[in-house]
C-alpha cells in the first residue's frame, strides 16, 4: 500500500497539465467583437482555434478567405497588421485580426502556442494568450502521453481564453 501511494505521489508531482496564461489587457475593447479574421500564416492550430471560436458563436474569416481579401486589398500579410491594413479590415466589417503561432514537439503535438487578437477599430491588442502542453515523466512514456493534449484540445483552451477577453454584443 505504501509503495502504491509513493508511485501515485511521484506521478502527480512529476506531471503537469497544459497551462494557459492570459495577457493582461490594460484597456478592454470599447467595441463588441463578432467577426474575426484569421492570419493567413497561422497554420493548422489557427484553423482549429477558428473552428472553436465559431463554436462559441463568433463569425470567422478563415485564413484562405483572409488571403483572398489581402489580394483584393492589394496588401501583404505584414501590411495587414499595420494601422492602415487593420483599418481596411475594419472597413470590411471585421472586428479583430487573430494571429496564432505554435511550435511542435517530439510527438507531433503542439508544444506551445501564442495567440493574440488585435482590434481593427483601434489597432490595440485586445486579447492575448500563451498555451503550453502538459508533460509527465520521460518523454513518450505512458504518463507523458496521458498528460499531453492534441490540437483540438489545445485549440479549445486557447479559444475559450481568447473569448473570455473579448466583449460581445448583448443578446436580448
Amino acid at each position: 500500500m505504501k509503495a502504491i501511494f509513493l508511485m501515485v505521489l511521484i506521478f502527480i508531482t512529476g506531471c503537469a497539465g497544459s497551462r494557459v496564461s492570459e495577457m493582461p489587457v490594460t484597456k478592454r475593447a470599447s467595441h463588441p467583437v463578432d467577426l474575426i479574421a484569421l492570419s493567413p500564416s497561422g497554420g493548422l492550430l489557427a484553423e482549429a482555434v477558428g473552428i472553436e471560436l465559431s463554436n462559441l458563436g463568433y463569425s470567422i474569416v478563415d485564413s484562405s478567405a483572409t488571403t483572398s481579401l489581402l489580394v483584393r486589398l492589394n496588401l501583404d500579410e505584414f501590411e495587414l497588421s499595420t494601422p492602415q491594413g487593420l483599418q481596411q479590415l475594419h472597413s470590411k466589417g471585421i472586428d479583430a485580426y487573430l494571429t496564432v503561432k505554435a511550435s511542435g514537439a517530439y510527438d507531433q503535438q503542439v508544444q506551445s502556442a501564442s495567440a493574440r487578437a488585435t482590434s481593427t477599430h483601434t489597432g490595440e491588442i485586445i486579447a492575448g494568450v500563451t498555451w503550453q502542453n502538459g508533460w509527465g515523466g520521460q518523454p513518450g512514456s505512458i504518463a507523458d502521453r496521458t498528460m499531453r493534449k492534441g490540437v483540438n484540445e489545445a485549440a479549445r483552451e486557447i479559444a475559450e481564453a481568447i473569448s473570455n477577453a473579448l466583449p460581445r454584443h448583448k443578446v436580448d
